[in-house]
């Protein structure tokens, strides 16, 4: 899998820790939530356009999070 890929990836799954982290807060800033969800957005339709299977970015996707865990 390329770089450019795994980049994308962490970048997802860090968006994603921070909308929840927004979400979790007692009042979430709605404009942050707005963008993070945007940039989340972008980032997969970049994702897709390098992998246009979904099921294929799905297996990649859970491969790249299982080496990160174990690493």
């Amino acid at each position: 899998m390329s770089s450019l890929v795994e980049r994308l990836i962490a970048a997802h799954r860090l968006l994603n820790r921070e909308i929840r982290r927004e979400l979790a807060r007692r009042f979430p800033d709605r404009l942050r939530l707005i963008r993070l969800k945007k940039e989340r957005l972008a980032i997969k339709d970049r994702l897709f356009r390098h992998i246009p299977d979904a099921a294929e970015m799905r297996r990649i996707a859970r491969g790249a999070i299982r080496r990160a865990r174990h690493a």
